[in-house]
């Protein structure tokens, strides 16, 4: 558990030094981007391009030959001039820099990605779409899961766990297609969507499990309460970036959140093991299984996501980028997060079927 704490306060430390500079990296202030910028707006005739020139022919970037946008990307996904403009050199300083064989910096907080299908970034994009389909599935088979449950006969305040779950998934496809659109487009409304559905997605878990582990299903005026103060945080955390949008506050609410997510996932590994170290057997919903493939379900898997996942949040801490691959670290994190979604959506339904063999056997 400590060092599951050490990775997420070190990540912290880290965004946290790094966020002022989001919005002014290296790339942004070298000359010849300013200057190649300057003339893509001037020989473009870019609109409200405040571009002053007293001798162009100082620029060394007046003959290069700009390209117009694809009508594509202005029309549908809001490339315009100055954008565009930005975006071309980009491409042109880093392939400048490659050939001098220097170090390839970012812009504007992000590296200098090859538009690709019309994606900003492909592979963020492509593993963002991948993150999406665990909790679709998991969210058809959970509704199923209660369908079934009610049709039975059972009592259906036995489902409000599950529904929590539902909640889990649905925040989960909304962040992760805010996700998707973000890397296909950058822009403000996008950045701001993603980052609004990826607290709402952290918070949703931390309700989840919290009100599982404590079995506020038992008590539903409590669960009411419990859930309606979690609203009333997310309702908050909104109102705060909206009066003043902070990265760094944005990252301490979510690696808050996350972590307590882990320590009540944990908490609750523990607690099954204790309660399973005293069964010999158990049925497991319509499964007969043992003893230790059941410690293995719901003890260690949940330790193994905690672990998996705060190793996968790493990769934040080592910014890379492989411009030949057209790939960083981002991306290689995203793809790293889609099986987890798969096996945590996996207990969460395992664990049930436990509460409702406890149920049983009381």
């Amino acid at each position: 558990m400590k060092i599951d704490t050490g990775l997420w306060n070190i990540l912290l430390l880290s965004i946290t030094i790094r966020a002022p500079f989001t919005l002014a990296s290296p790339g942004d202030n070298l000359d010849e981007f300013i200057d190649c910028y300057d003339a893509c707006n001037y020989q473009r005739h870019c609109p409200d391009s405040e571009v002053d020139w007293y001798n162009p022919d100082e620029n060394v970037f007046v003959k290069e030959k700009f390209a117009e946008t694809p009508t594509i990307l202005s029309k549908f996904l809001f490339w315009d001039c100055k954008a565009d403009c930005d975006y071309q050199c980009q491409q042109i300083i880093t392939h400048i820099r490659i050939i001098q064989d220097e170090e390839i910096y970012q812009f504007h907080g992000k590296w200098p990605f090859l538009r690709l299908f019309t994606m900003q970034e492909l592979f963020s994009t492509v593993f963002s779409i991948g993150n999406f389909f665990p909790h679709y599935y998991s969210y058809i088979k959970i509704t199923e899961k209660i369908d079934s449950i009610k049709r039975s006969g059972i009592n259906v305040s036995k489902t409000r766990i599950l529904q929590n779950y539902l909640y889990v998934a649905i925040a989960g496809m909304c962040a992760w297609t805010a996700s998707t659109i973000f890397h296909w487009r950058d822009l403000l409304i996008t950045e701001k969507f993603d980052y609004f559905f990826a607290g709402m997605t952290v918070l949703m878990g931390f309700h989840a499990i919290f009100a599982r582990l404590t079995h506020l299903d038992r008590f539903p005026r409590l669960g009411k309460y419990f859930s309606g103060s979690v609203a009333f945080i997310f309702g908050l955390h909104l109102l705060r970036l909206y009066i003043d949008w902070s990265y760094t506050y944005n990252m301490r609410f979510n690696i808050f959140f996350g972590i307590m997510q882990y320590l009540l996932l944990l908490t609750l590994a523990l607690q099954n093991y204790l309660y399973l170290k005293r069964e010999r057997h158990i049925a497991s919903g319509s499964k007969y299984m043992t003893q230790s493939k059941l410690i293995f379900k719901l003890c260690i898997v949940p330790v193994l996501l905690v672990v998996g996942t705060s190793m996968a949040m790493s990769l934040e801490l080592f910014d890379f980028f492989l411009y030949d691959y057209q790939i960083d670290a981002h991306a290689i994190w995203h793809l790293c997060t889609i099986w987890p979604s798969w096996v945590l959506y996996s207990f969460f339904t395992d664990d049930y079927d436990l509460i409702l063999t406890k149920q049983i056997k009381d």
